[in-house]
C-alpha cells in the first residue's frame, strides 16, 4: 500500500470499464482517495463506527477544495473522537440536519453561516461573536475573500428584507423584486448585490451543506445590468380588481399584508416603508394634518421624511390598527403586536409559494395574489409607480410628485434647502386619493375634507 502524495493523486487515473478507483494512503490509516470515471478525486476517511458496529465511510472533501495534508489531519481528529466512543459520521451528520432544517435556518442564519464558513473562513465564528457583542467587525488575519467586507455590506440590504424568513423560502420572484428596488437608484450595487446572493445560495446547496434546496438565482438576468428599465404600470382595470380582490374572503395573503398593499397604493411610500411603519410614527390622524413621520432610517440617505396622510390613507390605517396595545402599523402573525411584517412577505404574497402548505401528508403550492386575481406579473414596486403615474395623469405637478416619492436631486443644494413641500406633497396626495376613489368607484371610500 503506497504513501499519497500531490503528484501521485494528479495522475491517479479510474481504469476504463470501472466506475472508479480507491487508494489507500500508507501514511494515515483510514484516508482513501476514490477516484470517479469522470475524474472527480475525492478524499474518504473509511472507519470501523463504535455505533453501528461496521465499518463506514466519511466523505472529507474533493482534492484541490482539500489538500492532502489538510485531509490527513481531518482524519486524526476523526480518530480523537473515536478514541472517545464518539462516531464523527453520526456528529456531522446530526450537525447538518440541525442547520438544514429549511423552517428554522432563516436567512439571517444562513448569511452568517456563508460569511463565517465561506467568506471569512478560519476565524470566521470568532468574527461574528465579536461584531454581535461589540456591532463592529473585527480585523481577519487570512481571510478566503479579500472582499469579505464587501460581501457583508451587499448583504445587509437582503437581511432587512428577508432576515426572519426560512432562506429555503427565497424566490426568484423575491430576489428580482429586491434587485429591482436597489437598481432603481443604484444599478451597480444591485448587481454585486446580485453576484454575491448567487454566490452564497450556490455555496449553500452543495451536497454536503444542503442548507438551502435550490439556487433561485440560477438564470437570473442582471437586473441592474443592460436590461430595460421597469415600467409597469397597472391600468385602471387592473388597479380596481386588485383593490377589491383583497376583500375577499379567500384571498391568498393575511388581512395585514392585504391592507399594506392598498397603503402602498395610497401613499407613495416605498414597501418596505410600508410594512416597516410604526404607531408612533403616525400622528394627527383623525384630522386633514394626517402624517406619517419616516424616521432616518427608514429613508434612504437617512434623511426624515413627511408623508401626508389623504382620507383614503388613513381609512386604511384606522383599519390596520385593531388593538390598542399594537406598536407597528402592520404586525406580523408571527409577534405580539410589536413586530411588523417582512417587506419580503408582501413580494411573497403577491407571487405565491411553491409547496407552500401541507394538505393531508403532501406539500402543495400556495397560490399567490396575483393567479387568485388572474392579474400579469406586477410587484409591490410597481404600485407606487402606478400610483404616481394616476396622480400626474390627474394633474399633480411633476415636481411635486417627485417630493412625494422621495427622489431627492443630490446636489450640494440639498444640504441647505430644508423645506419639506408639507403642503404641495398634501395636494398630491389628495389628488391621488380622489383618483382612487373614481377608479374603485365605491361611495364608502371617505371623501376628502373640505
Amino acid at each position: 500500500m503506497p504513501k499519497l502524495t500531490d503528484s501521485s493523486i494528479r495522475a491517479a487515473k479510474c481504469p476504463a470499464g470501472k466506475t472508479r478507483i480507491e487508494m489507500a494512503d500508507s501514511a494515515c490509516p483510514g484516508l482513501m482517495l476514490r477516484v470517479t470515471a469522470s475524474g472527480v478525486k475525492t478524499f474518504v476517511f473509511r472507519y470501523w463506527s463504535p455505533l453501528l458496529s461496521k465499518t463506514v465511510n466519511l466523505t472529507i472533501g474533493q482534492y484541490n477544495d482539500v489538500d492532502l495534508s489538510d485531509a490527513r489531519e481531518k482524519v486524526a481528529d476523526h480518530r480523537k473522537e473515536i478514541a472517545r466512543d464518539e462516531d464523527p459520521r453520526a456528529r456531522k451528520r446530526a450537525d447538518r440536519r440541525k442547520a438544514a432544517r429549511a423552517e428554522e435556518l432563516s436567512f439571517d442564519a444562513f448569511a452568517d453561516l456563508y460569511i463565517t464558513e465561506y467568506v471569512i473562513g478560519a476565524g470566521g465564528k470568532e468574527a461574528l461573536q465579536v461584531f454581535n457583542e461589540t456591532g463592529r467587525w473585527p480585523e481577519v488575519a487570512d481571510p478566503n475573500k479579500k472582499s469579505w467586507r464587501n460581501d457583508i455590506q451587499y448583504l445587509k440590504r437582503c437581511r432587512e428584507e428577508w432576515g426572519r424568513l426560512p432562506a429555503a423560502s427565497i424566490t426568484d420572484d423575491d430576489v428580482a423584486d429586491l434587485l429591482d428596488t436597489i437598481a432603481e437608484t443604484a444599478p451597480v450595487s444591485a448587481n454585486r448585490t446580485q453576484s454575491v446572493l448567487h454566490k452564497a445560495f450556490k455555496w449553500g446547496k452543495q451536497p454536503g451543506r444542503k442548507y438551502v434546496p435550490s439556487n433561485p438565482l440560477e438564470g437570473l438576468e442582471r437586473r441592474g445590468g443592460k436590461e430595460k428599465k421597469r415600467d409597469r404600470v397597472l391600468t385602471d382595470d387592473e388597479i380596481k380588481t386588485l383593490w377589491w380582490g383583497l376583500d375577499k374572503p379567500d384571498v391568498p395573503a393575511d388581512r395585514e399584508i392585504c391592507l399594506a398593499i392598498r397603503f402602498i397604493l395610497a401613499t407613495m411610500v416605498r414597501p418596505y416603508q410600508a410594512a416597516g411603519a410604526n404607531i408612533a410614527e403616525l400622528t394627527a390622524l383623525g384630522t386633514a394634518n394626517a402624517l406619517y413621520d419616516m424616521p432616518p432610517g427608514r429613508v434612504k440617505k437617512d434623511r426624515a421624511v413627511l408623508v401626508p396622510l389623504s382620507d383614503v390613507a388613513a381609512a386604511i390605517v384606522d383599519e390596520a390598527i385593531a388593538d390598542e396595545e399594537q406598536e407597528v402599523l402592520f404586525p406580523s402573525k408571527f409577534g405580539d403586536g410589536s413586530t411588523p411584517i417582512a417587506r419580503a412577505s408582501i413580494s411573497q404574497a403577491l407571487s405565491g409559494k411553491k409547496f407552500g402548505k401541507m394538505v393531508g401528508d403532501k406539500k402543495e403550492d400556495r397560490p399567490g395574489i396575483r393567479e387568485f386575481l388572474g392579474m400579469a406579473h406586477f410587484t409591490a414596486h410597481d404600485l407606487r409607480r402606478t400610483a404616481a403615474t394616476i396622480a400626474r395623469r390627474a394633474g399633480a405637478p411633476r415636481a411635486d410628485v417627485k417630493a412625494m416619492l422621495d427622489h431627492v436631486n443630490g446636489d450640494v443644494t440639498e444640504v441647505y434647502d430644508k423645506y419639506d413641500m408639507l403642503p404641495e406633497k398634501r395636494l398630491v396626495v389628495n389628488i391621488l386619493a380622489g383618483e382612487l376613489r373614481r377608479i374603485i368607484s365605491d361611495a364608502t371610500v371617505p371623501a376628502l375634507a373640505a
